[in-house]
């Protein structure tokens, strides 16, 4: 008699075990499935970050446009054409920044009129001097430098920001 018991016993645990994991597994595949997402209040937008930098919409191209190599003094100027096309907002003061390339530590000069171009931590960075820096969402600006590369550094812009906002180079 004790071992039709035990049995007894042991049907009827298995049984409400089996049916408890049955039901279980069924709401939690129907919750799963019915699921709503609702997000009520204000959402915090996190920009993208690319090597330290926010991404923006804008792009660049460059041209180099002139060399003049001084074996004297082991140096090269490089006259280069920038075109950066704004496509982030309207801007009402642009500052064009980009790494400055290996032997880089002289700017000669620019075809901004009244612009800043200086090399500090590392980056070329240039600027207008006046209140007229405007640039309207979609139009290109486009600057013309003279750079002195030291050494047997190529020129070369990377890192190209406008207004903080990483380019994106169009080739």
């Amino acid at each position: 008699m004790r071992r039709r018991s035990f049995e007894k016993v042991n049907l009827k645990l298995v049984s409400i075990i089996a049916i408890i994991i049955f039901f279980f597994t069924i709401s939690i595949g129907y919750s799963v499935l019915r699921q709503k997402l609702n997000i009520f209040g204000k959402a915090t937008i996190v920009e993208q970050r690319i090597n330290g930098y926010i991404k923006g919409k804008s792009y660049y191209n460059y041209q180099i446009l002139n060399t003049e190599k001084n074996e004297t003094n082991n140096y090269t100027v490089y006259d280069v054409k920038i075109i950066v096309t704004n496509l982030d907002d309207d801007i009402t003061s642009w500052k064009v920044e980009f790494d400055a390339p290996q032997g880089c530590n002289e700017l000669e000069s620019s075809s901004v009129s009244n612009s800043q171009i200086e090399i500090k931590n590392g980056r070329v960075a240039l600027s207008p001097n006046t209140s007229n820096g405007y640039v309207s969402k979609g139009s290109n600006l486009e600057l013309e430098i003279k750079i002195a590369i030291f050494g047997e550094g190529e020129f070369s812009i990377n890192n190209l920001t406008l207004n903080d906002r990483l380019a994106s180079n169009k080739r």
